[in-house]
């Protein structure tokens, strides 16, 4: 290293700033979730999604699911009006849970975005006849685990 290399490195002010920079980037993640692909069924090979959760300190999970190249849900199930997406939390016994109906639009695209008190359940989307469905009866087209 040279000596005015090693003048300047020894400074104060370089020091903070450096620190002060390497910081910044550390709490870079902070608050960042990561986004969980969603595995398509055989019946819709060009779909695909993701699910972007996001959990608070108090345990609440805001989940974001996204879908591209989803048709029309009466292509795959006849009678079905739409896509309802479903959770099955991880513990024993649990029973999927409706928790609301992706809207795909002319574009073939599609986002629901609700909230959970789980934070580690399975993700599925199925076509249903109707959009308050008590249980799955579709075929799973889109499916994923999400552990926060």
């Amino acid at each position: 290293m040279t000596r005015a290399l090693v003048l300047r490195m020894n400074r104060p002010s370089t020091i903070l700033a450096s620190l002060g920079f390497i910081a910044l980037l550390s709490l870079g993640g902070v608050g960042c979730s990561s986004t969980i692909p969603l595995i398509a069924d055989a019946s819709v090979p060009f779909t695909q999604g993701q699910v972007d959760p996001s959990f608070k300190d108090n345990g609440n999970g805001s989940i974001s699911v996204k879908v591209k190249h989803l048709g029309d849900p009466s292509k795959i199930a006849s009678s079905a009006k739409a896509y309802v997406v479903w959770i099955v939390p991880n513990k024993e016994g649990a029973e999927p849970q409706n928790v609301g109906v992706l809207k795909v639009n002319g574009d073939q695209e599609g986002e629901l975005d609700f909230t959970t008190a789980f934070r580690t359940f399975s993700i599925m989307i199925t076509p249903e006849s109707a959009t308050d469905a008590a249980k799955p009866t579709g075929t799973v087209v889109l499916k994923g685990t999400v552990s926060g």
